[in-house]
């Protein structure tokens, strides 16, 4: 007989994986500290991030062929391939340079960000400076990115102060984040009829984002569970089937993972 707890395991870790296949979210959390690893250090990662939208809701629509829903269905659009809201996977790696510097590799779902930065020591404290290139995609799989094929690249500037314990058991973090990005590409409006799809137009937009993210660390020895969200400002502007569209979002993106350096 099947353990009524099985069931419950599998379906949560298929709802979970949905999610996370489904997804492909704008806001690539950081989960790490302030502090950066020792030269040689290395830090795999995994876990979950999520992009809530809580101010500046797009219009959904409904018709592209209606002058009074053309603009909605054109500011959605750019919603899902500027700010992006979701669920996605994250993935990182990690390793520690010399002279109080670090390296990264991170994947995110919508991009791939490699990046570097240096660490000021500030007694307990540190404080880093960090930069990032990304290169984007838009449109992901999943139903709310079909009809999507949009390109792009990034670049972002997070400052984090952080504090931690002696034996590394924990460690705190917060800061600002800057970031920038320019995307291209196309994407489908809906045509007029329920049941009639559009066809593909041109898209393009620049999309700047200003947040203050705090994460917190915790765990043993090698392995630590990281907790992150970060209140983002997104200000998005481009055109769309040729004629010019803008957003100004507010977002939560909470994030979580599994650390473990070596």
């Amino acid at each position: 007989m099947r353990r009524p707890g099985h069931t419950v395991i599998r379906r949560w870790a298929a709802v979970v994986l949905a999610g996370a296949c489904a997804g492909c979210h704008g806001s690539g959390p950081l989960l790490h500290p302030a502090h950066v690893l020792r030269p040689g250090a290395v830090r795999l990662g995994g876990g979950l991030s999520g992009d809530m939208v809580v101010a500046g809701a797009a219009d959904a629509g409904a018709s592209a062929a209606d002058p009074a829903t053309a603009e909605g269905a054109a500011r959605r659009k750019l919603s899902e391939i500027a700010v992006s809201p979701g669920v996605a996977p994250w993935a990182s790696a990690r390793v520690g340079i010399e002279g109080e510097n670090e390296a990264g590799l991170t994947y995110t779902g919508r991009a791939i960000r490699l990046d570097g930065r240096h660490a000021f020591p500030l007694g307990d404290a540190a404080l880093s400076i960090g930069l990032g290139a990304s290169a984007l995609l838009a449109g992901g799989p999943g139903p709310s990115a079909e009809g999507i094929d949009v390109h792009g690249a990034g670049l972002d500037v997070p400052l984090l102060l952080g504090f931690r314990s002696d034996a590394d058991l924990y460690a705190v973090w917060f800061g600002p984040r800057l970031g920038f990005e320019l995307l291209g590409g196309e994407v489908r409006l809906p045509a007029a009829g329920a049941a009639l799809r559009g066809p593909l137009v041109d898209a393009s937009g620049q999309h700047l984002q200003l947040g203050f993210v705090l994460g917190i660390r915790a765990g043993f020895r090698h392995v630590h569970v990281a907790l992150e969200a970060t209140a983002t400002y997104h200000h998005a502007e481009g055109e769309i089937a040729g004629s010019p569209v803008a957003i100004d979002q507010g977002t939560v993106a909470p994030g979580g993972g599994l650390t473990v350096t070596f």
